[in-house]
């Protein structure tokens, strides 16, 4: 079994103990995390639902990502995957564990945001606890950003259930 795929059952394994629901919003990730995910049989019993919010556009249309947000401080970066995080947990019907990830995954980035720059955050809905890092996974090949940022994100959940 792939790193992955244990980390992910075990996240489904406590947000089933705790009775938490599983959101996610997924941009350089594509949807990774989601099929990491929904590949564990019972994930249905936690994983309500994931968005890729690839574009600016849709950030804002389904998580309700600020515009100004992003024209300030760019797709990528702390305040919009925090921003990602309140849109989640504003659709959340219960506790609800929220995770989103943008970052950038190449070819191509800039000198402020280089390829392999990730935020995650993860933010347990209604106590308010949450956690947002940043991340350089360097200039490496799209898919090992994607799939770091993936285990990285499954960690990052983990651990916030267990302190909570």
């Amino acid at each position: 079994m792939l790193n992955s795929q244990k980390l992910s059952k075990k996240l489904l394994e406590v947000c089933f103990e705790k009775n938490v629901k599983l959101l996610v919003a997924e941009s350089c990730t594509g949807g990774l995390l989601s099929a990491n995910i929904t590949g564990i049989a019972g994930s249905s019993n936690v994983f309500s639902y994931g968005f890729i919010c690839y574009s600016n556009e849709s950030k804002k249309k389904f998580l309700n990502v600020n515009e100004n947000t992003l024209n300030t401080f760019g797709a990528v970066s702390y305040e919009t995957v925090e921003q990602m995080l309140i849109g989640l947990c504003k659709l959340a019907t219960s506790k609800t564990l929220a995770v989103a990830i943008s970052g950038v995954a190449g070819p191509s980035g800039s000198e402020a945001k280089p390829v392999g720059l990730v935020f995650i955050g993860v933010k347990i809905s209604s106590c308010g606890t949450k956690k947002i890092t940043q991340l350089n996974f360097g200039d490496i090949e799209r898919h090992k950003i994607q799939q770091k940022s993936v285990n990285k994100a499954l960690k990052m959940g983990l651990d916030i259930l267990e302190r909570t």
